[in-house]
């Protein structure tokens, strides 16, 4: 259940949430991407054996879900290892993934630790579409790597984001998610955020009003086939008795093994972000440094109720 309905990411009730970048190197360069990913190796890294800790340690601290995303979470040869250890110790998981990478094998591993969801990015109906916005010779690789993970009974979720050139196809996507046998497909807008920062040349110019109404419609269509959902808000703050949830409830770990409250909160203030780094701190040391003790301060004495920033959801 989402208990802070100000918040763009699910909270748990129970426990707490992690968003990890858990590296930023990825083989496709979308043009869109938030972290601005590379298909080159990048330096200091967490290996295997301090993921290993961290995950651990996040245990230990109460957190109770962890969603992976990169760059590509699947350009590490260890992932399906991180995977299953996060999932012997009873974490609740997902994965954002463009699943070009994801062999049979590979998605046969993930149906037997029975994880959650696989989140896998898809941003059109045929190749034209989809690799406007993702590169070249993208679609066919996605498209193969959903086909495994489907194929596998894993669950698997479409994500979409709605841009100026599949605006007016919704419908076709919708279609062909049903075609690959995925369980649910969800939708959001681009927006001019990282490598797109400042350029809303390929914006949709669709109101989000029109976009709910079609959506619903859809998700009505096709109930029985598959579950269409979309993750639209305005850019407003949305009024709240509560305060962010972040940090006892809510963290964003870089690919660096850096700490900050959430990814938006970061993008806007910096300095809230961790100068330790899981590599030679232990997550307690980090949560008690001076950054996010700040961050903490900054909530309380400003008597911020709901959201700090105010972003579409994502």
């Amino acid at each position: 259940m989402k208990r802070y309905p100000f918040c763009i990411f699910r909270i748990p009730e129970n426990g707490g949430r992690v968003l990890w970048e858990i590296t930023n190197t990825c083989n496709y360069h979308c043009s869109y991407c938030m972290f601005s990913s590379e298909s080159k190796t990048i330096e200091d890294e967490l290996n295997t054996k301090e993921v290993m800790k961290t995950i651990k340690e996040l245990k230990e601290h109460h957190f109770t879900h962890i969603k992976f995303t990169g760059g590509e979470p699947f350009v590490r040869k260890d992932m399906i290892q991180i995977l299953q250890y996060a999932s012997q110790l009873g974490f609740d998981m997902d994965v954002s993934t463009n699943a070009s990478l994801l062999t049979n094998e590979m998605a046969q591993e993930l149906s037997k630790m029975k994880i959650p969801m696989v989140h896998v990015s898809l941003d059109g109906s045929d190749a034209s579409t989809h690799e406007e916005v993702r590169g070249k010779n993208t679609f066919e690789k996605t498209v193969r790597g959903i086909r495994n993970l489907t194929n596998n009974g894993v669950y698997t979720r479409i994500g979409t984001v709605i841009y100026k050139g599949n605006e007016d196809t919704l419908e076709e996507v919708v279609k062909l998610a049903i075609q690959l046998k995925t369980n649910e497909i969800i939708f959001s807008f681009m927006e001019a955020l990282g490598r797109l920062e400042g350029d809303e040349t390929i914006l949709s110019k669709r109101s989000t009003a029109s976009v709910k109404e079609e959506i619903e419609i859809l998700a009505k269509k096709y109930k029985e086939q598959i579950k269409v959902k979309y993750s639209l808000t305005e850019n407003k703050a949305i009024q709240a008795e509560e305060c962010c949830p972040a940090v006892s409830k809510f963290i964003y770990i870089n690919n660096l093994g850096q700490v900050s409250p959430c990814t938006w909160v970061v993008a806007k203030h910096p300095e809230y972000q961790s100068t330790l780094t899981l590599k030679n701190s232990s997550l307690t040391e980090i949560i008690k440094s001076e950054p996010i003790k700040q961050y903490q301060t900054y909530i309380k004495e400003n008597q911020i109720k709901g959201c700090p920033v105010s972003r579409r959801e994502e």
